[in-house]
């Protein structure tokens, strides 16, 4: 999937070409408010893209330098220009400085769709190191998927050689990073999502808490009300700049299914539901894989982990994959005492009991993720599953 980075001062444009880009293909987009002069200062956004739209009312002098200055630094990097008065004067200027296309404001999408295409033909996406992106949610509050992120994120990282960040995507009190640490954290997800056009991959550092050699969380919100505020967009913007400093990427996507956990979904290579060995969990649980099964996520992509699990289970393992209708792909077990212990001092059970039942499972859980082979590579013309979903509505 290749990525465009749209840039313009502009945010009601930002979002409309956002729009038609999305309508066009299979297209991740990334938004940059910033005027075309000063594009080239942000090397580390403008890394991150295949194809880079730029929208302005009106092109000067100083704008096109900035464009020039950028083509330089980013000569591989194609490039569409958008504007209200295209002039025989500045079509010049911009092939002179490597742009492919210049389009008229009001966009058409017909001619959107074109131009993405010809570059789309002429480019390949960009290799950079990106880690594997897990996501873990569940049917029911008290499941475990915030332990089970930020224990898994810590056992992980000590297989050694491995970088992981842990991303608290839990709307409703998120505590993720007080799970496994006592420390409190420099910023939570609002509070970078609130500062999103100035956050590069040095801003995004210094909001992380770090928990162990190789392992960091971005805490969640603790405010409900400034956790509504966080948009698809941001946490993608976020995940952009996190994904090729890492190795594994883990979010804690708590219970939500919308606009902002399914863009997470979309991008992730696996993703856990987490339920525990009762009825309750194994009826809701039934209706959040048949979601995800509407949302068209392969069976591959999508596996069952038992939290919990105990022989004086409510619901016994085969009942519950009955209900279900797919396997358990990991169990862990019933640990009360020990991960009690661990939440209450802050700390990774591993760093307290690494030879307890939990944290046996928890290394056995990591290294089956560690040797997992490299994601399939999605088909490029493959439209997300939000929109297959808002298709299936129209259809209805």
């Amino acid at each position: 999937m290749l990525t465009i980075l749209i840039a313009s001062e502009q945010t009601a444009r930002l979002a409309e070409i956002a729009r038609l880009c999305a309508q066009c293909g299979s297209f991740q987009t990334l938004a940059l408010t910033e005027a075309p002069a000063r594009i080239a200062s942000h090397a580390s956004q403008l890394a991150l893209a295949d194809m880079l739209v730029i929208a302005h009312d009106s092109m000067g002098p100083a704008q096109m330098q900035g464009i020039e200055a950028m083509r330089q630094q980013h000569p591989e990097l194609p490039c569409i220009l958008i504007t209200d008065a295209v002039e025989p004067e500045l079509l010049i200027k911009a092939l002179r400085t490597g742009i492919r296309d210049v389009l008229a404001w009001p966009l058409d999408q017909n001619q959107l769709g074109d131009a993405l295409r010809r570059l789309q033909a002429a480019s390949t996406q960009r290799r950079r190191r990106c880690a594997r992106l897990v996501s873990l949610l569940s049917c029911k509050g008290g499941a475990g998927v915030s332990f089970l992120t930020g224990n898994l994120g810590h056992a992980l990282a000590a297989q050694g050689g491995k970088r992981v960040l842990a991303l608290d995507l839990n709307r409703q009190f998120g505590d993720l990073v007080h799970t496994i640490c006592d420390r409190t954290p420099p910023a939570t997800l609002p509070d970078v999502c609130a500062q999103i056009d100035r956050m590069d991959a040095a801003f995004l550092e210094a909001c992380l808490t770090p928990v162990a050699e190789s392992f960091d969380v971005l805490a969640g919100a603790a405010d409900p009300i400034k956790a509504a505020s966080v948009r698809k967009e941001q946490v993608e913007w976020i995940l952009s700049l996190a994904l090729p400093h890492y190795d594994f990427v883990l979010v804690d996507a708590g219970q939500a299914i919308d606009p902002v956990s399914i863009g997470v979904l979309d991008r992730s290579d696996r993703i856990g539901v987490v339920l525990q060995p009762t009825i309750a969990h194994a009826r809701t649980g039934r209706r959040l894989l048949d979601i995800l099964r509407a949302l068209h996520y392969p069976d591959d992509k999508v596996r069952l982990v038992l939290n919990r699990d105990d022989r004086r289970n409510e619901l016994d393992r085969a009942s519950l994959e009955q209900i279900c209708g797919t396997p358990v792909w990991q169990a862990l077990p019933e640990d009360a005492a020990t991960v009690n212990a661990a939440i209450s001092h802050g700390e990774p059970v591993l760093a307290m009991h690494r030879r307890s039942a939990i944290g046996r499972a928890l290394q056995s859980l990591a290294t089956q993720l560690a040797d997992a082979g490299e994601p399939e590579p999605r088909a490029g013309g493959e439209p997300s599953s939000l929109r297959r979903l808002l298709l299936r509505v129209k259809a209805a």
